[in-house]
């Protein structure tokens, strides 16, 4: 359910340390990794606690596994490997765009929690969740076009995440009664969104303490059963987030009016495009709803226009740089949204 990442595997980058470029060698299933003396044993630990205070007994099961999810129908919680590990998560941090904070955890654990209370009492096939959530049987597409602020959805997951499909919607809007302290009915007052809470509220004050219709615990895919090395994950996922850009020269007009000419001011414009690039992908996907594969390739473009021009810029324009250089963003990534294209030819 995440989308964030971006991989260097060493290229162009200088050489690795030999501790990096083993683990990078390493096969997955030789890591015996396991979720016993991590720090995500306390946020499981925290989720279950949450779980009994707001009355509910279920308490799904954890693993590791290639990404955070549920396999559909069973109420268990996968969870990434490289968060097992310290070493693991300092290469996500490097190779993945940015790795989880201790806050992100838990707000993806109440998701997906969401989506295993969902399985474990079956709500999806009963009339009452069909009337307000939708069709779970609709199909599920990575390319949804959500409306940014629609009051029909709760807020939670960057990239309006709700909006992605029934069960997302469900899963969300469990996150965000489940969290402590979020007020929600005061947040939410007014919004179409309410009626959902209130329908959580309703349903887990029924089915919070009896037994699950749905027992089964069976993981979808563990770390023991991944063959491929570290590496392999990495390069996996760029081909499975791959957008092909065709933009060339297109916006070196814009880089042009954001940042100076080669050699007319002392700091590289590269420098600072490639210091907030982190920042810069998760505000655009936050507030846009784009797909984190599509922001960080036009990002990446736009460092190597930087680059190829010789664009610089003073350091006390840096603030205004930034913020115009977002603003582009956000609009070449709605424009891809909403059309299919980042520009008109």
């Amino acid at each position: 359910m995440r989308e964030k990442h971006s991989t260097e595997h060493g290229e162009g980058r200088g050489r690795l340390s030999p501790q990096r470029e083993a683990l990078l060698s390493a096969r997955i299933k030789d890591l015996s990794l396991r979720l016993a003396g991590t720090p995500l044993e306390r946020s499981i630990a925290q989720l279950h606690a949450e779980l009994e205070a707001k009355g509910i007994s279920f308490k799904p099961q954890c693993y590791l596994s290639d990404e955070w999810g549920c396999p559909s129908g069973v109420p268990v919680i996968g969870l990434p490997f490289y968060l097992a590990d310290p070493n693991l998560l300092s290469i996500e941090a490097d190779l993945g765009g940015g790795a989880e904070t201790e806050a992100e955890i838990l707000m993806y654990l109440r998701h997906e929690a969401g989506h295993a209370f969902n399985y474990a009492y079956r709500l999806y096939e009963t009339q009452e969740w069909l009337r307000t959530f939708g069709d779970y049987s609709r199909p599920y597409r990575d390319d949804y076009k959500p409306q940014p602020f629609s009051r029909r959805y709760v807020s939670h997951i960057s990239g309006w995440y709700a909006q992605k499909h029934p069960d997302e919607d469900f899963a969300e809007t469990f996150a965000v009664w489940l969290t402590p302290g979020s007020d929600w009915a005061k947040r939410y007052q007014g919004w179409g969104a309410l009626k959902k809470l209130q329908y959580v509220e309703a349903i887990v004050a029924t089915l919070g303490r009896r037994p699950p219709v749905v027992t089964l615990a069976t993981p979808d895919f563990t770390t023991e059963e991944m063959e491929g090395t570290v590496q392999d994950h990495y390069r996996q996922r760029d081909l499975d987030e791959k957008v092909d850009l065709e933009l060339r020269d297109a916006f070196d007009q814009s880089l042009d009016d954001i940042f100076e000419g080669p050699g007319e001011a002392p700091v590289r414009a590269e420098t600072l495009v490639r210091a907030e690039r982190q920042r810069m992908m998760a505000l655009v996907s936050q507030y846009s709803g784009v797909s984190r594969g599509v922001v960080r390739a036009l990002v990446d473009h736009l460092i190597e226009r930087t680059a190829a021009m010789n664009l610089s810029l003073h350091p006390d324009d840096s603030r205004e740089a930034i913020c115009r250089l977002v603003s582009l963003v956000t609009v070449m990534s709605m424009n891809y949204l909403y059309t299919d294209r980042f520009y008109e030819e």
